[in-house]
């Protein structure tokens, strides 16, 4: 079948915009999740200030850093994959496995350096578990 002749079809169609449509609604759908979740914290902050209450401070969260780790071992595992099936191969084209290779040794050592700076931090000191009173209003 001609592909020209596929995508004037019935069939060619709906089999188009099943595989971009679906892409586009989970996008969709995770936009709305974290608006719902976004928008449920927010409403609990303002119903606690609203009985007097201080809601506590958002804690500020370290990202985990082992993402690179193994994204970097996946990427330099398949650069080499690829350099290596090039030279089995007798082929000249050894592009494929350097760009690969090389973002993967890119992604490792951001993976060093993060380890290196985040050990090298102060540690955090622990607050009493209590969030600060707050203000008093002024005096008349």
């Amino acid at each position: 079948m001609d592909p020209s002749n596929f995508v004037n079809s019935v069939t060619g169609i709906v089999v188009v915009a099943i595989v971009f449509a679906v892409p586009i609604i989970a996008v969709i759908a995770l936009m709305a999740i974290v608006l719902s979740v976004v928008n449920r914290r927010h409403k609990e902050r303002m119903k606690m200030i609203e009985q007097g209450m201080m809601p506590p401070r958002p804690r500020k969260q370290k990202g985990n850093y082992y993402g690179l780790l193994i994204t970097g071992s996946i990427f330099f595992a398949f650069g080499l994959a690829l350099f290596a099936g090039e030279l089995a191969g007798e082929a000249k084209d050894f592009t494929g496995g350097f760009i690969f290779g090389f973002i993967g040794l890119a992604m490792l050592a951001c993976f060093a350096i993060i380890r290196v700076a985040r050990k090298n931090e102060p540690a955090d000191m622990p607050n009493s578990g209590s969030p600060e009173p707050p203000p008093l209003p002024p005096r008349p």
